[in-house]
Formats: C-alpha cells, structure tokens, sequence
C-alpha cells in the first residue's frame, strides 16, 4: 500500500507562522512539534491515554524532554528546543484545548502562508527538516516514536532536494 507524502513546512514557512502567533501558549505548543517532533495528544494530553506534557519532564541540563505513554503507550527522548527557555517552561502544562491548537494552526497557514496546514504539518516538518539534514533515517525514527522504519523513510521523499542536487552532481 502507497503511503501518501505528508504535507509539510519548510523552517522559513514555520518562522513566519511562529512569528504571526500572538498567544505564549500557542507559539510554545507549535515550537513543541516543530522542533521537537512532539504530536499534540504529548503536549496537551489526550483523554486518559496520554498525559499532558509536565514540567517534571523537562530535563534543562540535558535539554531534553521525556515523552511519557505517547503514541501506542511508548516513552520516548527528543530534544528540548533552544527557544524554549525557563518562562516558557513555566507554562506547563499547557491549558489550551487540542481543537484550539488543532484550529489556530489551520487559521495561521492560511492567513500566513496561504496554504492549508493541520497542527501535524509541523511534526511533519520536523521529520522533513531532519531527513533534509541528512540525520539518519534510525535517529528521526527514534526521535519520532515510530515503530517501523518505512514509516520514517516518507520523509525522505517529503523533502527531496538533497536527492535532486546529487543528481545535479552526477550528471
């Protein structure tokens, strides 16, 4: 079965978008997934499943954040982006409903870059960016939470400009 390529953000799109937001809370839950690759049930909760993101899983030394009971009940370690400082950390958890966040990215993509974007797209735009970098394939899969491989590897395809340039090298 084909999978379809996630619609993603470029890291130019993500700062005009970040940069439009007003709210704390919001700019915070959209830096979560973009540069840390959070999905939104891990920074908001999602019934009794997934806890909402605590300040009790932040680690400031090691700049990192501790996924608790994510997806499929893994815990997982992605990295605590750089813009989320001490003041920010202060505001968790977050008290902002999954349909707030869920609608405020779709307005922002519209409004800003005037196209359709979901709150995924920019979890989507973590995995691309990554795979655009040329991190390893396991090392997105692992910072991910996915289970299989082939899963991560459409991000390879989401964003193929290192694949077209190597082309462009070779001939």
């Amino acid at each position: 079965m084909q999978k379809k390529l996630p619609k993603i953000i470029t890291q130019e799109e993500f700062e005009k978008v970040l940069a439009a937001t007003k709210k704390k809370e919001h700019k915070l839950a959209f830096m979560l997934a973009f540069e840390a690759g959070m999905r939104l049930s891990e920074i908001v909760g999602y019934q009794d499943k997934v806890p909402r993101l605590q300040k009790s899983q932040i680690d400031s030394q090691q700049n990192t954040i501790r996924i608790i009971s994510g997806k499929g009940g893994k815990d997982r370690v992605v990295p605590l982006p750089r813009r989320v400082n001490a003041t920010a950390i202060k505001m968790l958890p977050l008290k902002v409903s999954r349909r707030t966040l869920q609608m405020k990215a779709t307005e922002m993509g519209q409004k800003v870059l005037g196209k359709h974007i979901t709150f995924h797209t920019f979890r989507h735009g973590f995995g691309s960016h990554m795979a655009g970098m040329g991190r390893p394939l396991h090392e997105i899969q692992m910072l991910m939470g996915h289970s299989r491989l082939d899963t991560t590897g459409i991000y390879l395809h989401a964003n193929p400009i290192q694949a077209l340039q190597g082309a462009r090298d070779v001939f």
